[in-house]
């Protein structure tokens, strides 16, 4: 069943938070692969393509809303274009959920989550002021622009994750309206995917591997209840140490200084 709406990022501001929430609403259906990313690609384009992404949603009920999340489609500059193949490959009904995020915090979480994984081995203030992504994921603005173009503000939400956090059932049963289901629980407190404590699957490694099979995520991990698969994880794989690195004041006020003066040129 074709996808009519997309969460699109930002990173680390949540996604998983709220996919996970909605993937247990009723007249929802998420497939059990958060991250597919294939918008982000020009594959996507082609009628293989279609037909690898379109099977992703082949286990939606009858009548169920189909969605998934990607924060590949709000990363420019390295996923450009994303915008126009959305909507040209799923029609311009097409709805958007925007997660943000303090643009520093969420500098500082993708710092952490990514060397949690091994990406990212410098030092916390060389990694954002020598690497333009930790910015540019964080200029909400210019990554919503593509979408502003080619869809309408009542399609487009913004969500902030500060305020989800603090107000979680209120904001959640928005997110649901703008969908057009009404939920049926309480969305669980916890926030998914937290950086500090997070059990790490290695890029590369044989976890990786399986994890990210297409047996597992469509035939296996359905059938494992949430909570039973982060205790395995917890007992498993390795976690994620808390940061202890902090931001001096300097690199602080440059990450402003850049961030306003982006913002002055969109």
């Amino acid at each position: 069943m074709q996808p009519r709406f997309l969460i699109i990022g930002a990173m680390k501001a949540g996604t998983t938070t709220l996919y996970e929430d909605l993937a247990a609403v009723s007249g929802l259906y998420l497939p059990p692969e958060k991250e597919p990313n294939d918008l982000a690609y020009a594959q996507a384009d082609t009628p293989e393509g279609v037909a690898r992404y379109m099977a992703k949603f082949a286990a939606a009920p009858a009548n169920a809303i189909s969605g998934e999340a990607s924060t590949a489609y709000a990363k420019r500059p390295t996923y450009e274009g994303v915008a126009d193949r959305a909507v040209r490959l799923l029609g311009p009904s097409l709805k958007i959920i925007y997660m943000q995020r303090d643009p520093i915090k969420r500098m500082i979480s993708q710092y952490h989550h990514l060397q949690g994984l091994g990406q990212e081995t410098r030092s916390l203030n060389e990694a954002v002021t020598q690497d333009e992504t930790y910015v540019a994921y964080s200029r909400y603005d210019w990554q919503l622009a593509p979408w502003r173009a080619v869809l309408p503000e009542t399609q487009i939400l913004i969500v902030r994750f500060e305020d989800y956090i603090a107000n979680r059932p209120v904001i959640f049963a928005q997110i649901c309206a703008f969908l057009g289901v009404t939920p049926d629980q309480r969305p669980d407190e916890t926030h998914r995917n937290a950086s500090a404590g997070k059990a790490v699957v290695k890029p590369g490694s044989l976890m990786a591997k399986i994890a990210n099979s297409h047996v597992y995520l469509y035939r296996i991990k359905p059938l494992i209840p949430t909570r039973m698969r982060d205790k395995i994880k917890a007992l498993i794989l390795p976690k994620t140490a808390a940061l202890t690195q902090t931001l001096s004041d300097k690199t602080r006020a440059d990450l402003m200084a850049r961030l306003a003066e982006k913002k002055a040129d969109q």
